[in-house]
C-alpha cells in the first residue's frame, strides 16, 4: 500500500471511531505538503471556516516548535475544541500535526488517546515516505550528474557555449529553479561576467545590468568573488542586488543559491540558481551541484589548454626569448670565437605541478614573468633563452672565476623567487641552476649543455633552490652513467635483475589489497640499484622491452606461487608496463601466454600504464586495453595528474583505476595546491566510477587526509618499503597490517 493511501485510511478510520468529528486534517508549518501525508482535509458541512481557524492556530504553534495538545476558538456563538498531536518523522523532527475538531462537545480521555495514537501512525507513514523519496531523488540526482558528465566529457571550445547553455537548462528544470546561470570571475578587471543563463531573457536591456557587474557593486557579487563553498544566503537584505535583478528581469523578490567553480586555487566563477519563492536546498542537491561545478571547471581547464600557442622557428612565442635552436647557434659562435662563456641551465622547481594546478594560462603567465625578469637581469654581452618547458639558459660572457658565476647564479635565484601576481593571487617559485664553466680544452656546444644539465640534476637531487657547478666529481658521475648504459645489457643476459614488491592496503581496515612488482638491478659493485636510476637509460637504449617482459613473466610466476600458498586471499598483483612495451604488436598474446603458463587467473592481475602511453596512440591503446580486460586483467592509469590526458580521452579509455602520483600525495597535508589536485582527481574518479589508489604514503597524517578526502586504497613507506617477496610472509599470513600502524585518528563508520 502506498504511503498516501495509508494516510487516507488512517484519517478515515479516525472519522469512524470518533463520533461527531467535523474536521480531520493534517497541517504543516508552511502549508507545503509532506511526502506521504498528502491529502485534503476531511470536513463536515460547515467545517470550512472552522478548519481555517484551527489550521491558523496550529501553524503558528508549529512555527515555534511547541505544539499544544488541545486548542479552542469560537465561531459565531459556537465554541470549538481541537485535539492536536504532532507528527514526527523521526524523534524530535516535527513535520506537521494531526488536528481533529468539533463544536460544543468535550473530548474524552479515550478520544484524546486515539488521536495521539493515530498521530504516531502518521509519523511512521511520513518516515517511510521520506526514506523512499530520498532514495528515489538521490537516484535521479545521480542520473542527472551522469548525463552532465557525459555531455561535458565530449565538449570542446567549439561547443563550449552550447554546453554551458544546456547545463543551465538541464539543472534548472530538474531542480525547479526559475533561473540558472553561470558567471565567470574576471579578477584582473574586478568583474563578474555572465557566461550562460536559462531561460534566456528575450527583452534583455542594453546595456545588460547583469552582463558585466563589478564585484564591489553590491554584497552578493562581492561574496561570489572568492567563494569557496556553497552560498545559500536567502538574499534577505541586499537592496542593490535586488534592484539590479528587477531592472534586468522585472522580478521583484528572489531567493538564490550558488556553488563556486574552483580552478587553480582560485574562484573561476559560480554556478547559480534563483527561485521566485522560498526553496529549501537539500544536502544531496548541493553535493550534486558541486560535482557538476567540478566538471565545468575541468571542461574550462581543458579548453584553456587546447588554446595554447606553439613555438616558432627561432624564438619562443610565449616569452619572446630565443629558443633552443637559437641558443645552440649562439653558443657555437661563442665557442668558435673563444669567448669565456659559462652556460647556466635554470629549471623552475616543481613547475609542472603548479602548471597543472594553476592551468597552462596561469603557468604561462609565471613563465613570462620569470622570462621578463631574466631579460632585465642580463648584461649587454649575456644571452638568455628558453630551452623548453620550464627551463631557461643563460650564457654569461667574460667569466673569470667560479665565485663570480656563483654570485650571478644566486642573484638570479633571488630574482626568480620574488612573488608573482597571477589574477590577484601571489605565488612564489624557486629554481635550481646547473652551471658549466668555460673549458680550457675545446668543447662542443652540446657537451657544455650536457655538463650543465648534469649539474642541474645534482642541484635538484640535493634539495632544489640552489646552484651547482659541473666539476670533477660530477664528471665521474656522468661517466658512471655512460658505463651504466654499457653494462645494462649484460645485466639482463646475466640474470642480474630482481623483483621487489610493495603492498597496497585498505586505509580503513589495513586489509591487503595488492602488491606492486618493482624491478631492481643487483649490480656487482654498486649493490641493489632502484629502477629510477636505470629505467631512463633502458628506454633510451631500447632495452626497456626486454626488461619489461622479464618483469611480467617473473611477476606472474611469483603470483602463481602466492595463489597456491594463500588460496583464501584475493589480492591483486600490479605490474608496470612501459609505453614501448605496451605498443608491441604481440603484447596481448604475451600477457595471455604468461597467464596460461603460470595458471594465474586474469582477475588477479593489474597492468599499470602512464598517461604518456595513452597519448601516444589513443586508438591502439584503447584496443589493447579492451583486449587485456577481455582476459580479466584490470588496467590502472599510473602517476595520474602528471601527464596531459584530457577528460575525453579518459572517458573513452577502458581503465579501472587511477593511481595518484606520490608528488601530489606527499603534499596534501601542507600544500593547498597538492590537496586540491588530489581532491579533484578523487572526485573525477568517483564521477567516472574508477578506483583511486594513492602512492607515496609516508605518514599517518597523509593516510588520514586521504581517507578524509575519500581515497581508501594506498601504498607507501608507511605501510612497507619495496622488498623481496620473502619479506612479506607475516603480512600475507595476517592478510594486511594493523590499523593502528596506518592511521592517527579514531576510525568509525567505515565498512570492512
Amino acid at each position: 500500500m502506498k504511503s498516501g493511501e495509508e494516510t487516507r485510511l488512517v484519517v478515515e478510520t479516525l472519522l469512524d471511531v470518533i463520533s461527531g468529528t467535523q474536521v480531520v486534517a493534517i497541517v504543516t508549518a508552511n502549508d507545503e505538503p509532506v511526502a506521504g501525508l498528502e491529502m485534503s482535509p476531511m470536513l463536515a458541512d460547515g467545517g470550512d471556516e472552522a478548519f481555517e481557524s484551527a489550521a491558523a492556530l496550529v501553524r503558528a504553534e508549529l512555527a515555534t516548535g511547541e505544539v499544544s495538545s488541545e486548542l479552542s476558538f469560537t465561531l459565531g456563538e459556537e465554541a470549538w475544541t481541537v485535539l492536536v498531536t504532532q507528527i514526527e518523522s523521526s524523534p524530535g523532527v516535527i513535520v506537521g500535526a494531526l488536528i481533529v475538531a468539533r463544536a460544543r462537545t468535550e473530548w474524552s480521555a479515550r478520544e484524546r488517546a486515539l488521536v495521539k495514537g493515530f498521530g504516531g501512525l502518521l509519523g511512521h507513514v511520513a518516515a517511510q515516505a521520506q526514506r523512499e523519496f530520498r532514495l528515489v531523488f538521490q537516484q535521479r540526482l545521480d542520473e542527472l550528474v551522469s548525463r552532465v558528465a557525459e555531455r561535458l566529457m565530449s565538449a570542446s571550445s567549439s561547443n563550449r557555449q552550447a554546453s554551458f547553455d544546456w547545463v543551465t537548462q538541464e539543472l534548472a528544470q530538474f531542480l525547479g529553479a526559475d533561473v540558472a546561470f553561470i558567471r565567470r570571475n574576471d579578477h584582473e578587471r574586478g568583474l563578474s561576467i555572465l557566461e550562460a543563463e536559462w531561460p534566456e531573457r528575450l527583452d534583455k536591456p542594453d546595456p545588460d545590468p547583469l552582463g558585466e557587474v563589478a564585484f564591489d557593486s553590491d554584497p552578493i557579487f562581492m561574496a561570489t568573488k572568492d567563494l569557496r563553498g556553497p552560498f545559500l544566503p536567502g538574499i534577505e537584505e541586499p537592496e542593490d542586488y535586488l534592484a539590479r535583478v528587477e531592472a534586468a528581469s522585472g522580478v521583484e523578490m528572489v531567493g538564490g543559491a550558488a556553488v563556486p567553480l574552483l580552478m587553480h586555487d582560485q574562484t573561476w566563477g559560480i554556478l547559480g540558481f534563483l527561485h521566485f519563492r522560498q526553496h529549501r536546498w537539500s544536502l544531496a542537491e548541493i553535493n550534486a551541484l558541486q560535482a557538476v561545478a567540478s566538471m565545468l571547471v575541468q571542461l574550462q581547464a581543458r579548453i584553456d589548454a587546447e588554446n595554447q600557442t606553439v613555438y616558432n622557428a627561432t624564438h619562443d612565442d610565449l616569452t619572446g626569448l630565443p629558443n633552443r635552436r637559437a641558443l645552440i647557434s649562439e653558443l657555437v659562435q661563442r665557442i668558435q670565437e673563444k669567448r669565456d662563456t659559462a652556460v647556466m641551465i635554470i629549471d623552475l622547481d616543481r613547475f609542472k605541478i603548479m602548471n597543472d594546478f594553476l592551468g597552462h594560462a596561469s603557468g604561462d603567465r609565471l613563465l613570462v614573468t620569470i622570462a621578463d625578469r631574466l631579460r632585465t637581469s642580463i648584461r649587454a654581452n649575456d644571452f638568455a633563452a628558453r630551452l623548453g618547458g620550464d627551463e631557461f639558459v643563460f650564457l654569461v660572457d667574460n667569466i673569470t672565476s667560479e665565485m663570480e658565476i656563483m654570485a650571478t647564479a644566486y642573484r638570479l635565484l633571488e630574482v626568480i623567487a620574488e612573488a608573482v601576481d597571477i589574477h590577484g593571487q601571489f605565488f612564489s617559485h624557486t629554481a635550481s641552476i646547473g652551471i658549466a664553466m668555460p673549458s680550457e680544452e675545446p668543447a662542443e656546444a652540446l657537451d657544455m649543455l650536457g655538463w650543465a644539465d648534469v649539474a642541474l640534476y645534482s642541484a635538484k637531487s640535493g634539495g632544489r633552490n640552489q646552484a651547482v657547478v659541473f666539476d670533477a666529481e660530477l664528471r665521474v658521475q656522468a661517466s658512471q652513467r655512460s658505463q651504466l648504459e654499457l653494462s645494462l645489457r649484460d645485466a639482463i643476459e646475466d640474470d642480474a635483475l630482481r623483483l621487489h614488491f610493495q603492498p597496497e592496503v585498505d586505509l580503513r581496515t589495513g586489509k591487503l589489497l595488492a602488491f606492486e612488482a618493482l624491478v631492481r638491478w643487483e649490480h656487482p659493485t654498486r649493490g641493489m640499484i632502484p629502477a629510477v636510476e636505470f629505467i631512463t637509460v633502458a628506454e633510451e637504449t631500447g632495452l626497456i622491452v626486454n626488461i619489461g617482459r622479464w618483469v611480467f613473466a617473473e611477476a606472474c610466476r611469483r603470483m602463481a606461487t602466492w595463489v597456491r600458498e594463500y588460496p583464501d586471499l584475493d589480492f591483486l598483483l600490479r605490474i608496470n608496463m612501459s609505453p614501448a612495451e605496451f605498443l608491441m604488436d604481440d603484447i596481448v598474446a604475451f600477457v595471455e601466454e604468461c597467464l596460461v603458463v603460470n595458471g594465474v587467473p586474469g582477475n588477479r592481475l593489474c597492468i599499470e600504464i602512464t598517461e604518456y602511453t595513452v597519448l601516444d596512440k589513443p586508438d591502439k591503446t584503447a584496443g589493447t586495453l579492451l583486449a587485456f580486460q577481455a582476459l580479466g586483467v584490470e588496467v590502472a592509469l599510473d602517476d595520474f595528474g602528471t601527464g596531459f590526458a584530457s577528460m575525453t580521452e579518459l572517458k573513452n579509455l577502458p581503465v579501472n583505476v587511477l593511481k595518484l602520483d606520490q608528488t601530489f600525495v606527499q603534499g596534501i597535508t601542507h600544500d593547498p595546491y597538492d590537496r586540491a589536485i588530489v581532491e579533484s582527481i578523487i572526485l573525477l574518479g568517483r564521477a567516472l566510477n574508477l578506483g583511486i589508489v594513492a602512492e607515496g604514503i609516508e605518514t599517518k597524517e597523509i593516510a588520514d587526509k586521504l581517507a578524509e578526502l575519500g581515497c581508501f586504497r594506498g601504498q607507501g613507506y608507511l605501510i612497507a618499503r619495496p622488498a623481496p617477496f620473502e619479506s612479506f610472509q607475516s603480512l600475507l599470513e595476517a592478510n594486511g597490517v594493523p590499523l593502528e600502524a596506518l592511521r592517527s585518528v579514531e576510525i568509525s563508520g567505515y565498512a570492512t
